[in-house]
């Protein structure tokens, strides 16, 4: 039953191995990614969606890149259940063309699919205030969870740099924080802000002392590895339903608070360019997604040209609305 449920199912593409001629043709086009500059994470991403689509391909009969077709690429675009891998898949045509793996370039067959820009996960200063101080810094892990959520928190530190971190990476006499960003591979300081300082001096102080490893936050069971990246996520969200935060449709991961942290600095009229650089982004316009507009600022510049523009009577007619 499960067999017959699988094989109907258009959801069926696994991350699965594939034939010597498919895997030759998309070890091709990771290469050609590492000759651009791809950052590792991308390629590891292009890896996963080619294989889902060249086993898509694989199940239309097509066995190899140059028996493609309009319809079998149509076909294998159908089977593929997340829409958002569509416009990997038209890249990844389009070098097959280019590399004169196909004979015609059919990017053009895959559907047009928009990646949304989600409005970013922000919680206030005073939320963020009553999220810290709801670790119980008692429990026998309590001092690694606080100091861990503060270098999110107050530095906006991504989750895998926080897992990784190692002892070398503080520098207690500067008051500084130094590491390679594991997402972009920059190298990146940052400052160690008085509080973050004092966490991270009585949890090495008082919890980590017996253990031997270079990593900065460890498991307090066996083996006594650096804890995950999952382990922080939890810890985030352990901490948003202890200080009882209703998050609604906000995420509740680490990386809620690095976006709370670049919405706050922006708000407060720090340049992009600057909150880029403090946070370590790579790409010019990645801040800009951050950006959350002050509501109640806003209808301070609205209502005037509402008014000036005949809209306000609308408005109060509940015709239009600010939110």
């Amino acid at each position: 039953m499960n067999q017959q449920t699988n094989e109907n199912n258009s959801t069926s593409c696994s991350y699965q191995e594939l034939n010597p001629e498919m895997d030759a043709f998309l070890q091709g086009y990771l290469e050609e990614g590492r000759r651009k500059g791809l950052q590792e994470s991308t390629i590891h991403l292009h890896d996963k969606i080619g294989h889902y689509f060249l086993f898509a391909m694989t199940e239309t009969g097509c066995l190899k890149p140059q028996e493609m077709n309009a319809q079998n690429v149509g076909i294998a675009c159908l089977k593929i259940s997340s829409r958002w891998y569509l416009s990997h898949i038209r890249t990844f045509l389009r070098y097959a063309y280019q590399s004169g793996n196909t004979d015609r370039d059919y990017s053009g067959i895959v559907p047009l699919f928009k990646i949304p820009q989600p409005y970013p996960s922000v919680y206030t200063a005073e939320e963020i205030q009553k999220i810290e101080n709801s670790v119980d810094q008692s429990s026998p892990h309590g001092k690694r969870d606080y100091a861990a959520l503060l270098l999110a928190t107050r530095l906006g530190i991504r989750s895998g740099d926080i897992s990784s971190m190692t002892l070398e990476c503080l520098d207690f006499e500067r008051d500084l924080i130094r590491l390679t960003q594991h997402k972009t591979g920059v190298f990146i300081e940052f400052p160690m802000v008085s509080d973050v300082k004092v966490a991270l001096e009585r949890y090495l102080q008082e919890e980590r002392t017996a253990y031997d490893s270079p990593y900065v936050f460890l498991r307090i069971v066996p083996p006594y590895g650096h804890i995950s990246v999952q382990a922080i996520a939890k810890i985030a969200r352990t901490a948003i339903a202890v200080a009882g935060i209703e998050p609604g449709g906000r995420k509740q991961g680490a990386h809620a608070f690095r976006s709370s942290l670049a919405s706050s600095m922006i708000n407060d009229n720090i340049p992009y360019e600057a909150v880029r650089k403090i946070l370590g982004h790579t790409d010019q316009n990645a801040i800009r997604s951050y950006a959350r507009l002050d509501m109640e600022q806003l209808r301070g510049y609205a209502l005037p040209v509402m008014e000036a523009t005949g809209i306000f009577a609308e408005f109060l007619e509940g015709r239009w609305s600010l939110s």
